[in-house]
């Protein structure tokens, strides 16, 4: 279906090196530590609200009933309008957390060998592709929208968790 939709595009998905190395990825956990205070940008703080905010998901609950009560899917008219709130959804799905630079993904019992990152550059924006493969089971595979400000993609994978930056 995928090669239907991209037939002038011969686009192809390029990996993502899945790093394993813990010194690294202290690094980047200590170069994105939240800033308090005035030196705090107003993208973390309102990512950090999120996170806090656990009145919303009644709110979302409540909306996603209407939306099922009146014959309508709920957001995916918002997939279509807003693409970006895809990774969002994506993340929340598997419990992972959204950074102004990336996410994180707990993926307790998988290996490094089991996980697959790869980009693509379409017409329209960039997409990230995650497969996850388990033994004796479909593999997980996600494909979601990049931010449009997204660099370089990274891939770290550690302690059980899935650490992606841009």
């Amino acid at each position: 279906m995928e090669a239907a939709h991209n037939r002038g595009n011969m686009s192809t998905w390029e990996p993502v090196v899945l790093e394993t190395n813990s010194s690294e990825i202290e690094d980047v956990k200590e170069a994105h530590a939240s800033p308090v205070g005035l030196d705090a940008q107003p993208e973390q703080l309102h990512a950090d609200f999120q996170v806090q905010a656990d009145h919303l998901s009644e709110v979302q609950m409540n909306h996603q009933q209407v939306m099922v009560a009146a014959g309508m899917i709920p957001e995916s008219h918002l997939a279509e309008v807003a693409p970006e709130r895809q990774l969002a959804w994506m993340v929340e799905q598997l419990h992972g957390t959204v950074n102004p630079d990336g996410l994180t993904i707990p993926l307790h019992g998988a290996k490094g060998s089991d996980i697959e990152v790869s980009t693509l550059q379409d017409e329209a924006h960039r997409k990230l592709r995650l497969v996850v493969k388990e033994a004796e089971h479909d593999d997980l595979l996600r494909v979601v929208p990049l931010p449009a400000d997204a660099g370089e993609v990274k891939a770290h994978f550690m302690n059980g968790r899935l650490h992606l930056r841009w």
